[in-house]
């Protein structure tokens, strides 16, 4: 009897969405074998978009932004930590053209957004933006209370957004459009000033380059941590697949890292890919991240790894994104990595 196992993913620079293009699943999964590797929205978008974000399927598998998977596992979902990946990736606060904020220092007083989502399980935008504030307002030597955060309500449940149809599963383009609804209200005059990440500032900027000024970028920040958004990226699986076939564990480990090493070896194809799997042109790639960006998604559970991500979980705690906090000890388990590095004659990701 075939297992069938559903992948999902965000429209992030990840190993996933690599091995998917270039065919690496397929070759190691192949269609009437024990195994097949699917995409969860064969399920239907509203299956999909629930489990994308809390993970209650078994059978399933995940690689993208962090707040999902940590806020499924602080409500008692059933998965395990495989991996981890940290990608420099812009965290940009942009503002009118024609506006008097010139540098994030004149953001004092000014109406900051922050967006509001009823629909989703967790706001994870908001969160997100919420820190982006907090670190750059950190980086300057000033309070949250030297500026006025302004609610954007955003009537969005990112079903067209979470795990992308692209590549060689669609002949149609996607574009990412996360951030249009602040775009709109900055244009409108209901704020002053918008935060935007990924490879998102530089698609706004290239569409509305007349129109937008960047005022910052936390890839510029001096406090290494206050990079930490979204990031470290998360590998998780459903418990029953570790407890029922361990070895398609690894396997499924394996195949991000032939995803991986392929990227690091393929910086133009791996741009091409990035750009389709987050929803932007390829020049958006080369335009947001920096240096040897395709060497990035190797996926790793390093002392330095696993500490920014419980600065990620601190920070939803304190906010109150999370009800719980989550033990990363008892969530993670090492050893499938270790053994696919090994089978792979690879040396681990630091």
């Amino acid at each position: 009897m075939t297992r069938i196992v559903h992948y999902t993913r965000c429209p992030v620079a990840t190993a996933t969405g690599v091995a998917l293009e270039q065919g690496f699943f397929d070759a190691e999964f192949p269609s009437g074998g024990p195994v097949e590797f699917r995409n969860i929205k064969e399920l239907g978008k509203d299956r999909m978009i629930k489990s994308h974000f809390d993970h209650h399927l078994d059978n399933s598998v995940r690689e993208g932004g962090a707040i999902p998977p940590i806020w499924a596992r602080s409500r008692s979902a059933d998965t395990v930590l495989l991996g981890l990946t940290f990608v420099r990736d812009s965290l940009a606060f942009l503002v009118r053209a024609d506006s008097d904020i010139h540098s994030f220092a004149d953001i004092a007083g000014k109406r900051c957004s922050l967006p509001l989502h009823p629909k989703l399980l967790t706001d994870f935008m908001r969160a997100n933006t919420e820190r982006g504030w907090l670190c750059a307002l950190a980086e300057h030597a000033m309070k949250p209370d030297d500026v006025v955060f302004t609610d954007v309500i955003i009537d969005n449940d990112f079903k067209d957004t979470a795990n992308p149809t692209v590549g060689k599963e669609s002949r149609q383009p996607f574009e990412a459009k996360m951030f249009d609804h602040e775009l709109e209200a900055l244009f409108n005059g209901e704020v002053d000033a918008i935060f935007t990440k990924n490879a998102q500032p530089a698609r706004l900027l290239r569409l509305y380059g007349d129109r937008l000024r960047c005022i910052y970028d936390l890839l510029d920040a001096k406090v290494d941590d206050h990079m930490i958004n979204g990031n470290p990226r998360i590998i998780t699986i459903s418990r029953n697949v570790v407890e029922e076939d361990p070895e398609l564990v690894t396997r499924y480990l394996q195949v991000l890292l032939r995803g991986a090493r392929y990227a690091a070896e393929h910086k133009e194809e791996t741009a091409r890919i990035w750009a389709g799997e987050i929803g932007v042109d390829v020049e958006d790639v080369y335009n947001t991240y920096r240096g040897d960006f395709h060497t990035t998604v190797w996926p790793s559970l390093s002392d330095e790894t696993l500490r920014r991500l419980r600065v990620q979980i601190d920070f939803l705690v304190e906010k109150g994104y999370l009800d719980n906090d989550v033990d990363i000890d008892a969530w993670a388990e090492p050893e499938f990595l270790a053994r696919a590095y090994a089978r792979e004659k690879l040396s681990a990701a630091a």
